[in-house]
């Protein structure tokens, strides 16, 4: 007897997929997390629905608060002291959003989200293809 439910089976898919995944891949995985998290709270503020505005705002701000834990200013250079400057705008705008209820401010961090996603996104496929030798 299968007792596997929709959501228990997408449940380990993702699972997988984290414990699968390179750094690169994770930091992809990550951005979707925290722009879904985003849209989800976005709909909870325009429904007043408090519960729901409050918890995927508590996502978004941890996950976007572990992406800037994880910063390396040495190695990262002015790639990461922008990348700070970045998150931080992000945080503030999604407390801004939370304290004014006003779903405004959470346009800016989502469309950064999804620019820096993308760009994540063509690493991460960038490293999975096969390194094609010269020919000679």
């Amino acid at each position: 007897m299968n007792t596997f439910s929709p959501t228990t089976a997408a449940t380990h898919y993702r699972q997988t997929q984290v414990l699968t995944a390179s750094g690169v891949q994770l930091v992809v995985l990550l951005y979707d997390s925290a722009i879904q998290a985003i849209e989800l709270a976005s709909d909870g503020i325009t429904r007043r629905h408090q519960p729901d505005k409050a918890r995927f705002l508590g996502r978004a701000v941890g996950i976007v608060s572990e992406l800037s834990s994880v910063l390396d200013f040495e190695r990262g250079g002015e790639i990461a002291k922008s990348l700070y400057r970045l998150y931080e705008y992000m945080l503030s705008e999604l407390t801004q959003a939370n304290l004014r209820n006003d779903a405004r401010h959470l346009e800016g961090p989502l469309r950064c989200l999804k620019e820096m996603r993308g760009a994540w996104h063509i690493v991460a496929q960038q490293q999975n293809q096969p390194m094609s030798l010269p020919r000679g």
